[in-house]
């Protein structure tokens, strides 16, 4: 049978009782721990190290070979150094840029034009059919037929759904252009509501479109700036029926029943 027992350091009692019985140098029996000098570890850190120019320098053999391993360790750190400086500065300096361009483009077409009433309905073509609508709900007084109450006003988008539901137009109750254009002078050439299409705006009514590309409107092209020797001039004198506001649809009531309109384009 073996035994094996890992050796301990001795104390010193230890020593001086074996330096007694048996003669021998007490020092000898002192178990030996040596340090490594700090020049070793630096040496071995170098040699190890995954960073590019330290291992040469540590395995340079003469002081040749050391300065220009150390050098370029040097100037090649304080480059990168350098960029990640100039690279945070940027980041945080938070740069824009932007780029414009000039296209100089002659003729131009001439930007399409919507006029809207403010109001979307005529009153004596609303109101009428309105009221009698309202009847069913108690909300009308049978011997009036012209005064629309704020309470009346809030059954407007039930009735408009009713009359879709229905295959109803709302078109009479709309403002014809007929009605608003008082004159209409494009580049000094006369133009008449031929010159328009019309949409239906969910909020302002009928509208009319001033250059649309339309099959039926212009033969199907559009006005350009420079016809007629001018540089794109359109002017609309309209009427605008504010008497014929509904109220509680409209806060149009102080506007002037004259609107001059006057579009420029250089």
């Amino acid at each position: 049978m073996t035994f094996i027992q890992n050796e301990l350091p001795m104390s010193d009692t230890t020593i001086k009782h074996i330096a007694t019985v048996f003669p021998i140098n007490r020092e000898a029996l002192k178990s030996e721990t040596k340090l490594p000098p700090p020049r070793d570890i630096i040496k071995d850190f170098s040699l190890n190290t995954s960073t590019h120019g330290i291992p040469g320098i540590g395995r340079s053999q003469s002081i040749q070979n050391r300065i220009f391993w150390s050098v370029q360790f040097t100037v090649f750190a304080g480059i990168m150094l350098y960029f990640i400086v100039e690279s945070v500065i940027a980041y945080y300096g938070y740069p824009t840029q932007t780029s414009v361009s000039f296209a100089d483009e002659w003729p131009q077409a001439f930007p399409a034009v919507t006029i809207c009433n403010y109001s979307p309905f005529l009153r004596d073509q609303f109101i009428g059919p309105y009221l009698n609508y309202t009847n069913a709900f108690n909300l009308t007084n049978a011997t009036d037929t012209t005064t629309l109450t704020a309470q009346q006003a809030l059954y407007v988008s039930e009735y408009l759904q009713y009359k879709l539901n229905r295959n109803e137009s709302l078109e009479q109750f709309y403002y014809p252009l007929s009605s608003m254009l008082i004159s209409c002078v494009y580049n000094g050439a006369n133009c008449s509501t031929a010159d328009f299409t019309q949409f239906i705006s969910p909020v302002y009514g009928l509208c009319y479109t001033f250059n649309a590309l339309a099959p039926n409107i212009n033969n199907g092209t559009i006005h350009y700036n420079n016809e007629n020797g001018d540089s794109g001039e359109l002017t609309l004198e309209l009427y605008i029926h504010s008497d014929q506001y509904v109220p509680y649809l409209t806060d149009g009531k102080n506007i002037e029943s004259f609107v001059n309109f006057l579009l420029i384009l250089f």
